[in-house]
């Protein structure tokens, strides 16, 4: 089964930022696939709404927000094939309280690709609406053993009761992140498996996505008897997983007809604790702090930056803050000790190297190379096995495709970086399918913006719409 789902922070409209204005809504959006032997295949479309970002209005009862979701689903020849269009009313709050709140649509779908459309806005106030599409493909392997998408879970409990939330005797609210910190110790989720015709073997593992380490304290085995659709509601103790990404693969073998098949969800583990680190015992490495000028020791520090978790993010920052240069030769030299032990200082003259490379290629008049986005991806992952560079397009901005022939253990890892001011030496990122990185589906259609003049980006019929010079698309899709 093609993996599909998508977790995006909705400032919807072309995912660009612009849409942080106040007045604006402010929602998560996240797709999954399932099957049902009465239908078929069918999408599930989660909204969660930021309740601060929506107006309460006094009802019977308390106070209440109102949303007006309209959603449509077009095939590939751009034919509407699903469309809703309605008012939603979120709980009744009896307080102060504006809690987000949750809505959940169905769309029965026949395999093929298709295009997402979503507009909301609140009813009211004025200039809240935000909009957005996402392309998908839907698959339906009926004759296949095979899985669903792997669905995070907020609350679930047994419940013959009909309703959105409902499927499998599951009353299940769906958790819209990826991410987890040092305070949320579970990862619950929920997945369904078809296609068994003989008892199954269900295998899990938790694998570390840069360095392809195994936990086998997490992995489990078990047994299950065939049915149309056998659902699993399981979890995850996070409580022994330090800060990094990981994947959760899940495979399943029929043992009457050998028949496998495997399935994925990648998510981010926040924990502060695996950072400790004594900085006042440790003694100072004369040749490590004369590899570091006295006039450049903020910016060294600085540069730690793109290959640091995020508790030594905050820690840099707070020492940069202070001005104080012996502490932060410590915290420099700290860093590499930590996280490359005898070889510290060999891999900080490497790194320094690589500093001043994109400092040289990708600095501009008002950010240090490490700053931007380039430099960003060039340090975190190294250097990309090529490179497409397009200065000048009839139709296109300037811009570059970074490809990567694996990273940790993904493999044909690409980055689109443009520069829509075709002045600056800033190619911002506008898309990757790097997991932790910025997916932006609607990628072509703002790299061609530069002579879109009639329809918008928001408009799921540009999707198709073909530019003279435009070949990005055939770059990124030719590895």
């Amino acid at each position: 089964m093609k993996k599909f789902s998508l977790l995006i922070l909705l400032f919807l409209l072309g995912f660009q930022g612009h849409l942080t204005a106040q007045n604006k809504i402010k929602a998560y959006l996240d797709t999954k696939q399932f099957y049902a032997p009465e239908i078929g295949p069918y999408l599930e479309i989660y909204i969660e709404f930021a309740g601060y970002t929506t107006q309460f209005v006094p009802c019977e009862g308390g106070t209440k927000a109102t949303v007006i979701v309209d959603c449509a689903i077009a095939d590939a020849e751009g034919k509407i094939v699903f469309k809703d269009l309605y008012a939603l009313d979120s709980p009744i709050s009896t307080d102060s309280t504006q809690n987000n709140f949750i809505e959940i649509l169905r769309a029965p779908l026949s395999k093929g690709t298709y295009t997402l459309s979503i507009h909301l806005e609140d009813a009211n106030r004025e200039k809240s609406k935000i909009s957005g599409t996402i392309p998908f493909e839907i698959s339906d392997n009926r004759d296949q053993l095979r899985f669903s998408s792997i669905e995070l879970v907020d609350l679930a409990f047994k419940s013959q009761e009909e309703s959105r939330f409902t499927k499998s005797n599951y009353y299940i609210i769906p958790l819209l992140k990826n991410y987890f910190n040092k305070d949320m110790n579970n990862l619950p989720y929920y997945t369904e498996i078809y296609g068994a015709t003989g008892p199954i073997v269900l295998e899990r593992k938790v694998i570390n996505a840069l360095n392809g380490q195994a936990y086998p304290a997490l992995a489990t085995t078990d047994t299950l008897q065939p049915d149309a659709v056998l659902a699993l509601l399981q979890q995850l103790d996070l409580t022994d997983l330090l800060t990094g990404t990981y994947q959760l693969q899940l495979s399943a073998q029929n043992l009457q007809t050998g028949q496998q098949a495997n399935q994925v969800f990648d998510f981010e583990r926040f924990n502060d604790s695996d950072i400790a680190f004594d900085i006042n015992s440790m003694l100072l490495d004369p040749a490590f702090q004369a590899s570091i000028h006295p006039d450049s020791v903020a910016y060294y520090l600085e540069s730690l930056i793109p290959i640091a978790k995020q508790g030594e993010i905050r820690t840099i920052i707070e020492l940069l803050k202070t001005k104080d240069s012996a502490n932060m030769r410590q915290q420099i030299q700290a860093f590499w000790y930590q996280t490359s032990g005898a070889n510290a200082y060999e891999q900080w003259i490497k790194y320094q190297s690589q500093v001043r490379s994109v400092e040289k290629y990708y600095a501009n008049n008002y950010m240090e190379g490490f700053e931007t986005d380039r430099g960003r991806v060039y340090l975190k992952y190294g250097q990309p096995n090529s490179v497409v560079v397009k200065e000048s397009s009839p139709s296109e901005y300037p811009y570059e495709i970074w490809t990567y022939d694996k990273i940790g253990i993904y493999s044909n890892r690409r980055f689109v970086f443009y520069n829509p001011d075709l002045v600056s030496n800033n190619h911002r990122l506008l898309h990757s399918d790097m997991v932790g990185e910025l997916r932006n589906p609607a990628w072509q259609q703002i790299l061609v913006r530069r002579n879109t003049v009639n329809g918008t980006v928001d408009d799921p019929n540009m999707m198709n719409v073909k530019h003279f010079g435009g070949n990005s698309n055939d770059f990124f899709r030719q590895y």
